[in-house]
């Protein structure tokens, strides 16, 4: 974000689909509702791995989202990202048909794209019992949502696919808020879709940081991250566009950060430099001092390392007075870490605890973990008034991201 930004950013269209729902009534019914997603996997063949486990979208009869020809040329990332696209764009009440779809840019964040479809085609090869089809190649690039949503709509606007790991769609949506608070464009597309693979499964398990279980972020006996898929999508617009079209609206996106920590691969920073660094210049590029914030959605992923980390940052931010009246949750424990979606599940998740004036829970939080002496919201949703809230993406490699959500009005001087 640069000091230029000036127009107001609305955020009017929702959508999402993920294991504990299939769309946004679902799925809130599902997050306020502490409801656990994660559960074997059936998408592949778990046999040799230590955990069997995974948050797996539960899609029934494809066809009553998309044609059969779609279908078949679409990975499955394509396809949660398309269901969660058409049902955002359905949600802001936006008329494609009469809409400048020149004026309309398709910003999304990118994880494993369409490796499953290459694995399938891989797997049929090998086999040799039949020949594979082509066009299981065709989406397997992580650009291949993107440009997916934008010709499916026909949407001439700028197109582009970030990738920075865990915080791929978080960064996607910042780059979105960049697009409409500058002038660019009056709405954005944005958001991020995942899809399971057994690529991105092996690799955690190689690296022993999957619970064989359920994740349990913040808890004492946590044993580290559950992997999940899924797609959510926002659709941005200027302010004053929203309020001109009688748009309902559910909170202002204010500002964001994003930072590098450049210090490892896959572990923070050990004094989380990188986490305190991001919140707070998203705050200060949001004009939001530290009292306004209620609620901050953590990245939460259920690993010692990280958990301890963002609980450190936190602290180190808002001090131990301000840090301890703060509500915390972690997305994660109902819906698994889904990679480069991640970030735009958890937005959807701190939207709608803004606009429920909810704040979702935490689940499997059973003991506390005496590191981790925050208020991480266990088991239940509580109500809260929530004015400000954060969304955090600390992924590999230190790509930090935070963003700055705020009621609708916030801004309004």
């Amino acid at each position: 974000m640069t000091e230029t930004n000036s127009r107001r950013v609305a955020i009017t269209g929702l959508g999402i689909i993920t294991s504990i729902g299939n769309s946004m009534p679902e799925f809130k019914t599902g997050l306020f509702g502490g409801k656990c997603g994660i559960g074997p996997i059936s998408l592949f063949d778990t046999t040799g791995f230590s955990c069997k486990m995974a948050a797996q979208v539960k899609i029934m009869a494809l066809e009553s989202y998309l044609n059969r020809r779609l279908i078949r040329r679409a990975s499955r990332c394509d396809m949660l990202g398309l269901i969660a696209a058409g049902e955002a764009i359905s949600d802001s009440g936006l008329d494609l048909d009469k809409a400048d779809i020149d004026n309309i840019a398709v910003v999304l964040g990118g994880g494993a794209g369409g490796m499953l479809s290459w694995e399938k085609y891989r797997r049929a090869s090998w086999s040799g019992k039949a020949r594979p089809r082509p066009s299981l190649l065709l989406p397997v690039a992580q650009c291949s949502v993107t440009d997916f949503i934008a010709n499916y709509y026909k949407l001439y606007g700028t197109r582009a696919t970030v990738s920075t790991a865990c915080s791929s769609s978080a960064t996607s949506i910042g780059y979105g808020y960049d697009l409409v608070s500058s002038g660019n464009h009056d709405i954005v597309i944005t958001g991020g879709s995942e899809a399971l693979s057994e690529l991105t499964f092996a690799g955690f398990n190689s690296l022993r940081q999957i619970d064989p279980e359920y994740c349990r972020p913040f808890d004492k006996h946590r044993r580290g991250l559950s992997l999940g898929e899924g797609a959510a999508v926002l659709v941005f617009e200027d302010y004053q566009h929203a309020e001109q079209r009688g748009a309902e609206i559910y909170a202002e996106i204010g500002g964001y950060a994003i930072n590098a920590d450049a210090f490892h691969m896959t572990s923070p920073h050990p004094k989380a430099i990188g986490m305190i660094k991001v919140m707070t210049t998203a705050m200060e590029r949001a004009r939001i001092n530290l009292e306004e914030v209620d609620y901050i959605n953590t990245h939460g992923t259920g690993t010692k390392i990280n958990d301890l980390a963002e609980t450190m940052a936190i602290k180190e931010v808002f001090g131990k007075k301000l840090a301890g009246r703060l509500s915390l949750s972690s997305t994660k424990s109902m819906v698994g870490h889904c990679l480069g979606a991640s970030g735009a599940i958890e937005a959807v998740s701190t939207v709608l605890a803004i606009s429920e004036q909810m704040v979702p829970p935490t689940i499997h939080l059973d003991t506390a973990d005496e590191k981790c002496d925050l208020d991480y919201t266990p088991e239940s949703a509580r109500p809260r008034k929530i004015n400000v809230a954060l969304s955090n993406s600390f992924a590999f490699g230190g790509n930090n991201t935070c963003i700055v959500f705020a009621k609708a009005g916030r801004y309004r001087l």
